[in-house]
């Protein structure tokens, strides 16, 4: 995992490594932290090609002014489902831009997390590979999703 990060900082527009991260961590309370970070210029490309709008995510300014397109998208492609096939509902709280990168921040209400869908990104790019780290109670896993795994139960 740490070099993911490593790679997210290194490589700029033109990276070449089409990955997300997404940090799913158990608040308590039935509540779940979702954070999740992708290449701006490559959410830029997904949300114009998603929604038929240009946006510029660049700034944490960028984002507030796009946070719908932005929550739109991503809720679009990522799902959190129970064992009853229920979808737990992402709730944005906030977007930042860091580098060449925009965070996402929502929350999940549900006690557990059966099934994880992640498709981000892979409609533009056949080797997108988005990373999942759960984190509760201490136990972390990590999870691989790509254009041929969009979706994993978890046991």
């Amino acid at each position: 995992m740490n070099l993911l990060i490593f790679l997210f900082g290194f490589f700029g527009a033109d990276h070449g490594l089409y990955v997300s991260v997404t940090n799913v961590k158990y608040a308590g309370n039935d509540t779940w932290e979702v954070s999740c970070r992708l290449f701006n210029t490559d959410l830029e490309d997904a949300i114009r090609d998603f929604s038929g709008e240009s946006v510029s995510l660049r700034t944490d300014g960028d984002i507030k002014k796009s946070e719908a397109l932005v929550a739109s998208y991503i809720k679009a492609k990522m799902h959190f489902i129970t064992r009853q096939g229920n979808e737990l509902a992402l709730k944005w709280v906030n977007g930042s831009a860091e580098n060449d990168t925009v965070w996402s921040y929502f929350i999940v209400e549900g006690a557990s997390i059966d099934v994880i869908e992640n498709a981000l990104l892979v409609e533009l790019f056949s080797d997108q590979e988005n990373v999942v780290a759960i984190e509760r109670d201490g136990e972390k896993r990590y999870l691989r999703f790509n254009a041929g795994v969009k979706r994993l139960q978890l046991e």
